[in-house]
């Protein structure tokens, strides 16, 4: 006999009486937002990091329907508190071994969110959805809320799923994705300093320069892969498309096509041209390409019927000072606003 699901008011309930819940209305409710009541939580870090761990199952619960909440005003003020308030989550396999974008390692559980150059939008995506083994949840964490924009962009997969054309969703779920991800040599370059830094080297990738150590890498991931005559490597992955949400049961799109599928709505007239420039005329591996899974290019009406959709469903809250946002992976796309200033926004992968 399954267990009664939890009501809304119940999740609600489990979080406690020493915080105050509240919507974000202009978000249609996305993301939650939790401020602490008792001075502890705001003070204490030991407190704060306590209480975020002592209610993981609550919290779990509630992102399954939320999908998103933001703690705001609580005891975490810089990378340490981070790592302390997300330090009882387990981490995926392989952390962020043959991520897609630039990333460095800050300290504990805490890396870069991204390093794509502030002036570009970065794509709503499902983080990792190109590998085999991916995280169910992130945190995100604002050391620092720049000048103007930067808001790391939420949307609602399920929203998102449910005003797609039938037709399209049933042919992903019936052909799968494919995703060819190149990583190049370090000492190959594509002539344009931008470009360059979103195409990573293979040894950034993998963290190694033994080529060796990268193969062993990919067959453990559970990767195809390919050494190109320009020194790079390409890694394939044939997903699904869809998967079973491993809380809810419910089976849910969860793949990169809006980020990974070249076109100029996610890379820009100025950057597709550039793609076409460097990549295609020279023939050299483009740094990422979805396809279905077998091969067959997406038809362009149907990647352009996708954007207006995720454009409707994009929820943009200013990030203040210490803010930490847990997230859904499945149930949750994320990107990122354009910038200026500084700013640090720090993420970790949970599994």
């Amino acid at each position: 006999m399954n267990a009664p699901v939890p009501t809304r008011a119940a999740r609600l309930a489990a979080i406690g009486a020493e915080v105050r819940i509240e919507p974000y209305a202009a978000g249609q409710g996305l993301p939650l937002f939790i401020t602490p009541l008792a001075p502890e939580l705001r003070d204490d870090l030991d407190a704060a990091a306590g209480w975020v761990r002592e209610r993981q199952a609550a919290f779990d619960e509630l992102l399954c329907e939320a999908g998103a909440v933001v703690l705001r005003g609580f005891a975490f003020r810089d990378t340490a508190g981070f790592s302390r308030a997300v330090e009882h989550y387990p981490e995926p396999a392989f952390g962020y071994l043959g991520g897609a974008t630039p990333r460095a390692h800050i300290a504990g559980r805490a890396f870069e969110a991204t390093r794509v150059p502030p002036e570009a939008k970065l794509p709503f995506h499902q983080e990792m959805a190109y590998l085999p083994t991916y995280p169910s949840k992130l945190a995100f964490f604002c050391n620092h809320a720049p000048a103007t924009g930067g808001e790391t962009l939420i949307g609602d997969v399920r929203r998102f799923e449910a005003a797609l054309p039938r037709r399209f969703r049933d042919e992903i779920r019936a052909r799968g994705v494919r995703y060819l991800r190149n990583f190049r040599d370090p000492a190959w370059s594509t002539g344009d300093a931008a470009a360059d830094a979103v195409h990573r080297p293979w040894p950034e990738a993998f963290s190694t320069e033994d080529p060796s150590a990268a193969e062993a890498s990919c067959r453990s991931m559970g990767l195809d892969f390919r050494w190109e005559a320009n020194g790079s490597l390409s890694v394939i992955h044939l997903a699904p498309g869809f998967v079973t949400h491993p809380r809810t049961g419910r089976e849910i799109w969860f793949n990169q096509i809006p980020s990974q599928a070249p076109n100029v709505r996610n890379l820009g007239p100025e950057r597709l041209a550039l793609y076409r420039q460097v990549y295609d005329a020279t023939g050299a591996t483009r740094p990422y390409t979805a396809t279905y899974g077998d091969g067959a290019a997406f038809d362009p009406d149907d990647l352009a019927a996708i954007y207006p959709i995720l454009d409707e469903i994009e929820v943009a809250f200013p990030w203040r000072n210490g803010d930490l946002m847990l997230l859904d992976n499945f149930h949750v796309f994320h990107g990122r606003n354009p910038f200026t200033g500084h700013r640090d926004v720090q993420v970790a992968l949970l599994g």
